[in-house]
Parts: structure tokens; C-alpha cells; sequence
């Protein structure tokens, strides 16, 4: 069994953008309104919710488990649960032929349904993000790499 958990400074990175942002909405908000209080109520906003997608939704951890599952937790508690072998892995959506170098999501579609979905992993650091898209079978060393469109039934 194995877990992979989001890197810290990868947390404090998007802390001070955060920050920055509140920042910058302040004064844009505070040029236009001249009021401190309605700019700085706008900042506050912002601040809270960069908290709130750092510290909450992104910050999960994913195990892969002995018996070929993939379970993703947030603070401890299973939040999602996967059987690999139930589910087509990429790290390209369907209906893209191009990926941002800095986009870290790993797209999933169920091989029952074909809804498709996508894990966020921009806290990982890229090794664990490549070692998880190679343990999935999404990412095999020297071919390209594998489109969840391309694979038929």
C-alpha cells in the first residue's frame, strides 16, 4: 500500500497567491468604490475562499491499495473509492488534444457508463504525479502518451 500526499510548499505557493490576490482585489476594488470597507470585505472574500481550495478541497491524499484500488482521503476519511481495473486512466480529458505542462489532473471514465471525471492533483509534486499515471497504466515509459478518447470497447 502506498499513499501520496500534496507537497507543503506547494500549499504555501498557492497560500501566497492567495494573499496576493486578496491583495490586488483590494486595491482594484478600493480605486473604483473608494470604500475601505466594501474593498476590504471583497479581499477578505477572496482570501478566504484561496483558503478554503488549498486547506479543504485539494487537500487530499491517494493510497493505492494491495487488492488494486485507488481510494482517495481527505483528512483521513475516504472520500472516493476506485477499482483500477473498472475504469480507462489518462492524464488527458476526452475531448483535449493539448495539456498545460503545470495542469496535474488525472482523468478517469468508467468503463460501465463512460462518464468521465478528474482527480485533482495539482498539490502532488511531479514524480508522485507520474508515478501515480504509471501505476494506473496511463503513462508507459518511451511511447505516448494514452488518450482516454482513443480507447474503444
Amino acid at each position: 500500500m502506498k499513499e501520496y500526499k500534496g507537497k507543503f510548499t506547494t500549499k504555501l505557493f498557492w497560500t501566497g497567491c492567495g494573499l496576493c490576490a486578496g491583495w490586488f482585489i483590494y486595491n482594484i476594488v478600493g480605486r473604483f468604490t473608494h470604500s475601505f470597507l466594501i474593498s476590504a470585505i471583497a479581499a477578505i472574500v477572496v482570501v478566504i475562499w484561496m483558503f478554503y481550495k488549498v486547506y479543504y478541497a485539494d487537500n487530499v491524499s491517494i493510497v493505492f491499495t494491495d487488492d488494486n484500488q485507488l481510494i482517495i482521503k481527505r483528512f483521513g476519511k475516504i472520500i472516493k473509492g476506485f477499482v483500477i481495473d473498472q475504469y480507462y486512466w489518462s492524464e488527458y480529458s476526452k475531448d483535449s488534444n493539448t495539456k498545460s505542462e503545470d495542469d496535474q489532473d488525472i482523468y478517469y471514465v468508467s468503463k460501465e457508463t463512460g462518464k468521465e471525471d478528474y482527480i485533482d492533483a495539482t498539490n502532488f509534486s511531479g514524480e508522485d504525479y507520474e508515478e501515480m499515471l504509471s501505476k494506473l497504466g496511463a503513462k508507459i515509459e518511451n511511447e505516448p502518451p494514452i488518450k482516454v478518447a482513443t480507447i474503444k470497447k
